[in-house]
């Protein structure tokens, strides 16, 4: 599906690529177990001496509202003259493909398509990723015939790299070779056994007029930390592109937990504060009111706020195990490691997505902060012994539903 934002809705876009976009197009589509993808996307677009002389198309992608800027940063980001994206001055009409790696929750996701004057985009896919050491993409693929430009980018998103193999095949073209540059983040692989191709690691040599085609596969190991980087590969005339393998060490993709797979990592800290906010508001009141919903999660920013308390999420929700549902012996611990534990009912899928719903927009600021709440307690305690045991100096606010707010200094 794509989001047509002329015409306010989505659009089904099987079978209308190639396609020309003038304006931002967003494409969603659906992961069915959390791992790691490559997201293909090959497009093309066209130098301002093609087009209007003051129109140069150019083309970026943002996966999940990521936006990826230049390498190594500057101090004026760039975003769409980088790596990682189209750009027709460079391009001059010719295709160039970009494999975004990145891990991928289980769930909805979005590829946002952003031109500036116009592009074409070729085909885009998507695949999960099996082997991380030994990533395996076979492209068999032969550029199209343009002289020194981009073809691919890989980018890996939040990911290491332990080494970069390629398989390349070049040919003499009468007057001129195949040639193929590579770049890590920014840095061109130089190629020491020649001096007039030393940018160029993979390159013909004329007496290939008589041996034809020779393809040769390189190995180059890097080291790469856990960050964003970019691999181009830039072609002069037409070389083959047989194979790409990565492989990127030890490293295991790591679950990050999401509204529509809950499910903990057994460890809350992996959580992000939304989340964690509608764990504790699912076990403290799935069965109350929205209102209640909301006065309960506010305490938690109330606390957040306080000079009284830690000022993190995590640690205030966390802390010594204060609420009753984050605590393993508790008959809501099971529900709120795993809103959808033993086929959850669509009433507990509703509850929860109503948890997140008003845990994000009590962050985001969209529900204004309704009190000045710091505690709250639940059918069987009683409210003047809580308050003169635990708050002597607090006072109570208000009974909503089953559950007694209170606000304290301390």
């Amino acid at each position: 599906m794509f989001f047509n934002e002329k015409e306010g809705k989505y659009n089904d876009v099987s079978g209308q690529f190639p396609k020309k976009i003038i304006v931002d197009t967003l494409i969603s589509f659906s992961i069915d177990a959390f791992g790691l993808y490559a997201i293909f996307v090959t497009a093309r677009c066209k130098s301002a001496r093609q087009n209007d002389p003051k129109k140069n198309e150019m083309l970026r992608v943002e996966i999940d509202g990521l936006k990826l800027r230049e390498i190594p940063s500057s101090e004026k980001p760039q975003y769409n003259k980088i790596a990682s994206s189209w750009n027709g001055t460079d391009l001059k009409g010719l295709g160039k493909t970009v494999i975004f790696l990145l891990p991928l929750n289980k769930g909805e996701h979005t590829l946002s398509l952003i031109p500036t004057n116009g592009a074409t985009i070729e085909k885009w896919s998507y695949q999960p990723i099996q082997n991380l050491q030994q990533i395996i993409f076979d492209l068999n693929e032969n550029a199209e015939d343009g002289n020194r430009r981009p073809w691919y980018t890989l980018a890996l998103i939040n990911l290491p790299l332990k080494s970069f193999s390629a398989e390349i095949g070049v040919s003499w073209n009468l007057f001129d070779g195949d040639d193929i540059k590579l770049i890590f983040d920014g840095n061109i692989e130089k190629n020491n056994s020649s001096i007039l191709w030393k940018n160029w690691i993979w390159s013909a040599r004329p007496w290939q007029l008589l041996t034809g085609l020779k393809s040769e596969q390189k190995t180059f190991t890097k080291n790469l930390p856990q960050e964003i980087h970019y691999v181009e590969l830039w072609a002069d005339k037409k070389p083959m592109l047989n194979q790409i393998v990565l492989d990127l060490g030890d490293f295991r993709p790591k679950r990050i937990p999401t509204v529509d797979d809950p499910e903990w990592t057994k460890n809350f800290e992996d959580d992000t504060e939304a989340m964690l906010l509608s764990r504790l508001i699912l076990g403290e009141a799935e069965n109350q009111s929205r209102e209640v919903k909301i006065w309960i999660a506010s305490s938690i920013l109330n606390r957040v706020n306080s000079k009284a308390w830690p000022n993190t999420f995590h640690e205030v929700i966390l802390q010594r195990k204060q609420y009753d549902p984050f605590k393993p012996s508790n008959q809501n611990f099971p529900k709120i490691t795993n809103p959808f534990v033993e086929n959850a009912s669509d009433l507990r899928r509703n509850n929860w997505h109503e948890c997140y719903e008003v845990a994000k927009k009590i962050l985001t600021g969209e529900i204004p902060n309704p009190t000045s709440a710091t505690h709250f307690t639940g059918i069987g305690v009683d409210r003047d012994y809580f308050i003169k045991t635990y708050i002597p100096q607090g006072k109570f606010l208000r009974k909503i539903d089953d559950t007694n707010f209170y606000w304290s200094p301390n």
